[in-house]
């Protein structure tokens, strides 16, 4: 399956100030079944990726592109997200991205069967040529039997969004020193 872009636009600053809000993309995990949707997302330096989970229970895992479903070293990891339905969570993650490496992402949720296994994979910023592409990742992914998750949440924070929009970080900002593997 091929997957879709996510697209977002700049939210300037006051006139005058030369800023501009970061690029912020949504991800949602587990909205239409065992996937990540979208499934391929390209981000530059500097912007945020906020993954926002549905029922029943997902996460979001970095891996090697040679070993998707185990967490590649000081990689991405959100934690557990267990969601009543309908969804979403009341609580967010979200990602700076630091370079324009592949980032590829799996979720290591188990039941009723391993997600990962299932194929629910995604890739920040997939290489433009070569065979490292989402569906061969996808393919590799269907051919483990188990999904592995590190021990705590690494490489963003959790949010709680408020009723206004706005939102509050709610657990202390994990900073991501792992290279993202391509």
């Amino acid at each position: 399956a091929t997957g879709s872009t996510a697209t977002a636009a700049y939210a300037p600053g006051p006139t005058g100030t030369g800023t501009a809000s970061p690029h912020v993309q949504t991800v949602s995990v587990g909205k239409d079944g065992l996937v990540f949707t979208p499934d391929t997302i390209h981000a530059k330096v500097g912007e945020e990726i906020t993954f926002q989970f549905f029922p029943k229970n997902h996460s979001v895992v970095q891996a090697d592109f040679n070993n998707p479903c185990n967490p590649s070293e000081n990689g991405i990891f959100s934690g557990f997200f267990p969601t009543p339905a309908p969804g979403p969570s009341n609580k967010t993650f979200t990602i700076t991205v630091k370079d324009d490496k592949p980032i590829w992402l799996y979720c290591s949720a188990l039941k009723p069967k391993p997600h990962c296994a299932a194929g629910m994979v995604a890739v920040i910023n997939p290489p433009k040529t070569g065979p490292k592409t989402l569906d061969a990742f996808r393919a590799a992914a269907k051919q483990t039997t188990n999904s592995t998750s590190p021990a705590t949440p690494n490489g963003g924070d959790v949010e709680s969004p408020k009723p206004s929009g706005s939102a509050t970080t709610t657990s202390e900002p994990a900073t991501f020193t792992g290279a993202a593997s391509s």
